[in-house]
């Protein structure tokens, strides 16, 4: 059994979240295939993306008997890693001996219901479990740039004799076997999205089985080595860049987009150690044909401007954005709502729309890519929980929600946000956050009710579902609700105080 790296003992683990993965394998040599899954639109996490399954690891997990497994956090993951492949796929893994279909599906109804936990299961029914049958196959971190982040053990299995793998609805919307080469190719042409443990696990799978465990054990290293590419879509690489957003953020993603000459968004650091490990993943690309031919900037906030000189340095490619931007950042190229960005074709057409999208600025824009029905919306979608400040008079709340309605028109299938991570079930979330706004501006509305109020005094009214610490960005958003009301003649200004109209 290959034991994972773990830090000594007694050192201070970062906060993440424990979690297992199970990469299910049936076959042998050409004709060895994986199970996965495409998560449902309706989960907070990587919605729409493809994944193996697993998930967090459960208090009761830690109570799973496992022998010749010592480490704490090992033993919990593998205990996981054996109940998330029985609820999501109806395997057993691990089990010395076997157990008929019959008893498996009961207890993964149960399971699924709560009422029942596995430690429970495997005393009931007399189940025993041999670790070693779960191949360590490399611990993944999710990536600082993620609202949630998770500490994950991957394992290989095989899909004990007589057993069939399935998925209920619900969490999960659709499971297959596949060919990894086949999934990468899928992958490659733009269909799937999914995180790098995905592909450079299929990667491992479709180079074949000899020192695969060895392979598989090692690729979080090689995915770092010398840079690390975040490429959830074939040329499509994030990298998130450490800046001063607005809080929660903390990072602001740069893009390079395309398969040879490149498009670079955003580079929003000019700090040396970030443009250091911008240059770094450019570099890498490179070595593959990639390089950054042009720089756009979707909006003139300096989270992300702040790298734009060092990389119009760097690259010795123009820098393109709205008219708008003009006075806050030299311009090589101007750029406006219909207007096209083309670069070479590979396995996809790289025929990018821009986007008029004010709202959140007057200059923003966005990037439409048609044939992959991708979004890249810089400040407009946050990668996560939260909403988005709009700060007159720069920000118009009537701006934002036109936009937001236009975009959801467009019906994209993933989103590319300038914080947070990409997002499956884009429609979804765009139309969520209109419906916030929307529903925020009639708390504003009843907060004036018929006296005249400060916009300190309407805070706590129409905010009151939020942190007072976030009061005072809450602030400008409310001031951009009242002007939007006022346009409407639904309410009126009366120097510093307001009421209903």
């Amino acid at each position: 059994m290959t034991t994972p790296p773990v830090p000594p003992s007694g050192a201070p683990r970062p906060k993440f979240r424990d979690s297992a993965v199970v990469v299910l394998v049936r076959g042998r040599g050409d004709a060895l295939e994986a199970f996965w899954v495409q998560r449902s639109e309706a989960v907070p996490v990587q919605p729409g993306f493809h994944a193996f399954v697993g998930g967090k690891v459960d208090a009761a997990d830690t109570l799973l008997p496992l022998d010749g497994v010592d480490d704490e956090f090992e033993r919990a993951a593998r205990a996981c890693a054996i109940r998330e492949a029985l609820e999501e796929t109806g395997v057993l893994v691990a089990l010395e001996g076997a157990a008929d279909a019959a008893t498996l599906a009961t207890a993964r109804e149960q399971l699924l219901a709560g009422t029942v936990t596995l430690p429970e299961l495997a005393e009931r029914h007399g189940w025993r479990f041999d670790a070693s049958q779960l191949t360590f196959a490399g611990r993944w971190q999710t990536p600082a740039f993620a609202p949630v982040r998770f500490d994950t053990l991957f394992f290989l299995a095989r899909v004990p004799e007589g057993q069939e793998a399935s998925i209920v609805p619900g969490e999960l919307e659709h499971g297959e076997w596949i060919r990894p080469a086949d999934a990468i190719a899928r992958w490659e042409r733009g269909e799937v999205t999914f995180a790098a443990p995905i592909l450079w696990t299929m990667r491992d799978l479709a180079v074949g089985e000899e020192n695969l465990a060895s392979r598989l054990a090692d690729a979080p290293r090689r995915a770092s080595t010398p840079a690390r590419l975040v490429e959830l879509q074939h040329g499509i690489v994030l990298h998130a860049m450490k800046t001063r957003p607005l809080p929660p953020a903390q990072h602001t993603n740069a893009y390079f987009i395309g398969e040879r000459d490149c498009l670079l968004v955003d580079p929003g650091s000019g700090e040396p150690e970030a443009l250091e490990e911008l240059f770094g993943v450019a570099d890498l690309l490179a070595t593959q044909g990639r390089r950054v031919k042009l720089i756009l900037v979707t909006h003139h906030h300096p989270d992300h401007t702040g790298g734009v000189a060092a990389c119009r340095e760097r690259f010795g490619a123009p820098v393109v954005g709205h008219i708008a931007l003009s006075p806050h950042l030299k311009l090589d190229r101007v750029v406006g709502d219909g207007d096209s960005i083309e670069l070479p074709s590979g396995h996809t057409k790289w025929s990018l729309k821009v986007l008029s999208t004010p709202g959140h600025t007057r200059d923003h824009i966005a990037l439409w890519l048609e044939s992959r029905r991708v979004l890249f919306c810089g400040d407009l979608v946050p990668g996560g929980p939260g909403s988005v400040i709009i700060d007159p008079p720069d920000g118009d709340m009537g701006d934002y929600l036109a936009t937001l309605d236009r975009m959801a028109a467009l019906e994209p299938a993933t989103i590319f946000p300038a914080h947070g991570s990409p997002q499956g079930a884009a429609v979804r979330r765009i139309k969520a956050l209109a419906k916030h706004r929307r529903e925020r501006e009639v708390r504003v509305l009843a907060a004036l009710g018929d006296s005249e109020r400060t916009l300190a005094e309407l805070l706590p009214l129409a905010y009151d579902d939020t942190k007072p610490e976030l009061w005072p960005l809450a602030e400008r958003s409310l001031l951009a609700h009242l002007m939007l009301l006022e346009k409407g003649g639904r309410a009126v200004r009366l120097g510093e105080r307001w009421r209903r109209g």
